[in-house]
């Protein structure tokens, strides 16, 4: 009896001991495969805007905004990290071969209002075919103290980006005010519809638009009022209504984590559509109790739920280590294949660092991760530079090339910390091989 007893409790401990190792994260991967794989891409860098000033870095952002060859380019120059000060822009219709004169758009993306300091930023857009406009992400974000209020809105162009209808918040929230410019600190406006833009819209094959929002109110998060940065996560889908001659924006699903996984939250999201019409999500993180990862998570029903997010990892299920730093996916029209760039390490990172190197893989559409024989160096750090940062970069498909073209300016480059924005922007073009 003693030693049936014995061995019954002998199985339950080896049962709990396999559904704890079951529970624990995927170990990272101290390996470098971009140092033995076959490059998927060549890579061809060149100096892009050079510096005007040795305390101002050169902002570089470029992307299509028609049907054709239609190119919008903005340039700005940022002395304060995430500021971005005499913004500019000019147009294109032939790929860049020729372009306007650069226009002003606002002397710097940060003001303030009734004292207090509020960014209002444009970001990630998408020419939309169903209604002929360009359609705009655009932050608004106050600070309050130590906390940081974060609200995105949708605007639209007719013309290309030159003019844009007023901003309208995305609501997830059925309470909760506008903004109101006289009393800024109004917590009725604050606290609700929380959400930093994601880093792109995405045109799904059926037209329908859909993009995802970080730092979202997380109703499991008892301490989700007092966080300088939430822990939630929303995805909208937007399309276009021709009756109204407006859009339809739907909130769909909301995933949350804890500051345990990610000290930060569910950061920067990129969404991208899988083969057989998954969406798959991935995040920016911050190390916390976990080493630092890029989080994902597939919706099965358009965008109605998600997955719990999870570890990102390699196709055979190995981890990798990544800072907290920008990412992004894009599928190819000609391979038709779905690539993701971003930072990926073989030590642990330290928060937003190191954020080199920069590499490009391919995305397993099955599985929705990340193909390990695929990574391939775009750039790394070499001896003598500082902390530098390969990061924060714009991306695009050349219409008629198709090469990729990433536009990166290299803050910390200079080994002298306090000379971060001592950068230049350099164009990456990537021939896919």
């Amino acid at each position: 009896m003693l030693t049936c007893l014995f061995r019954r409790a002998i199985a339950l401990l080896l049962l709990f001991s396999v559904l704890v190792q079951a529970a624990e994260p995927p170990r990272p991967s101290t390996e470098t495969p971009w140092k033995t794989n076959t490059p998927i891409v060549t890579v061809h860098k060149e100096l892009y805007r050079k510096r005007s000033n040795p305390n101002q870095a050169p902002l570089v952002s470029v992307t299509y905004v028609g049907p054709k060859l239609e190119k919008r380019e903005i340039f700005a120059e940022e002395t304060e990290s995430d500021v971005a000060d005499n913004v500019l822009a000019r147009w294109s219709s032939d790929n860049g071969q020729t372009w306007s004169e650069l226009k002003k758009i606002v002397p710097s993306s940060k003001k303030l209002i009734k004292g207090i300091p509020v960014h209002e930023t444009e970001g990630a857009c998408e020419y939309d075919p169903a209604s002929g406009w360009l359609v705009q992400l655009w932050l608004r974000q106050v600070q309050e103290g130590n906390l940081w209020h974060n609200h995105t809105y949708v605007r639209y162009s007719k013309d290309l980006g030159q003019t844009w209808t007023a901003p309208q918040l995305l609501r997830y929230e059925n309470n909760g005010t506008d903004f109101d410019r006289e009393n800024p600190l109004q917590a009725t406006f604050l606290n609700h519809n929380e959400g930093y833009f994601g880093n792109n819209i995405l045109r799904r094959k059926d037209g329908t638009l859909v993009t995802v929002l970080a730092h979202a109110n997380a109703p499991h998060d008892k301490l989700n009022h007092q966080r300088a940065w939430r822990m939630g996560s929303v995805l909208f889908v937007g399309k276009w209504n021709a009756d109204r001659k407006d859009y339809d924006w739907r909130a769909g699903a909301r995933v949350e984590i804890t500051p345990d996984e990610s000290s930060r939250g569910l950061m920067e999201p990129e969404v991208a559509e899988l083969t057989d019409g998954r969406l798959l999500v991935v995040w920016r993180g911050s190390n916390s109790k976990l080493p630092g990862h890029k989080f994902f998570s597939i919706s099965n029903d358009n965008g109605q739920t998600l997955s719990a997010p999870a570890i990102w990892t390699y196709d055979d299920g190995t981890a990798f280590y990544s800072p907290s730093s920008y990412h992004r996916m894009i599928r190819h029209s000609i391979t038709g294949k779905l690539y993701w760039l971003g930072n990926i390490t073989n030590q642990p990172p330290s928060g937003n660092s190191p954020r080199y190197p920069l590499v490009i893989a391919e995305v397993d559409d099955k599985t929705g991760l990340l193909m390990k024989a695929t990574v391939t160096l775009i750039d790394d750090r070499r001896e003598g530079q500082g902390d530098i940062q390969f990061s924060n970069f714009s991306l695009l498909e050349d219409r008629k090339t198709h090469h990729l073209e990433l536009y990166l300016t290299t803050y910390g480059e200079d080994p002298d910390p306090a000379k971060w924005t001592a950068a230049d922007c350099y164009k990456y073009t990537l021939k896919l091989k």
